[in-house]
């Protein structure tokens, strides 16, 4: 999927996330969305991989790789998790972190739908798996602005029409 997808899918995963928990759903869309965009930190052309230099993308095993597992989300998470801890202390609350952990499981989630698929199980598997067999699609195609929509619509209906 391309970085609006992956930017928008994120940002609704982030605030079904805060509602669920019960913290500010604009906070949690926003630090998914933005979180959704760094599996792609392994893609030299990505919104996040122009950030790195270049030497970086030779120390990578190339575009999803472990940075599209579920394994790199949980540590991503974590991580996040561990610094926000400690720099906050006891007053820290766990929406950062998940809130991370949301956006990048959304990312290789998204991802797992097209053709390329991904290795959701690295390091215990590393062969790539498409979630949909056949009906996997290519990126900027409109199977992939549906599943978009699909996704903002069911998080609002979920959000704000099964509320009132």
């Amino acid at each position: 999927m391309m970085k609006r997808s992956h930017a928008v899918i994120g940002a609704a995963a982030g605030v079904a996330l805060a509602r669920t928990i019960g913290e500010s759903m604009v906070a949690g869309g926003v630090v998914a969305s933005l979180a959704a965009l760094l599996p792609d930190l392994d893609h030299p052309h990505a919104a996040v991989g122009r950030l790195l230099p270049r030497w970086w993308h030779r120390l990578t095993p190339g575009h999803r790789g472990p940075t599209h597992s579920l394994a790199w989300c949980a540590a991503l998470g974590l991580l996040v998790w561990a610094v926000h801890s400690a720099l906050a202390g006891e007053g820290a609350r766990p929406l950062l972190a998940l809130a991370v952990a949301a956006g990048a499981v959304s990312h290789v989630l998204a991802d797992g739908l097209t053709v390329s698929g991904v290795p959701l199980w690295w390091p215990l598997r590393r062969r790539r798996t498409a979630f949909l067999g056949c009906l996997a699609f290519e990126t900027r195609s409109w199977p992939e602005a549906l599943v978009v929509l699909g996704v903002v619509a069911g998080t609002a209906y979920w959000v704000y029409g099964a509320a009132g």
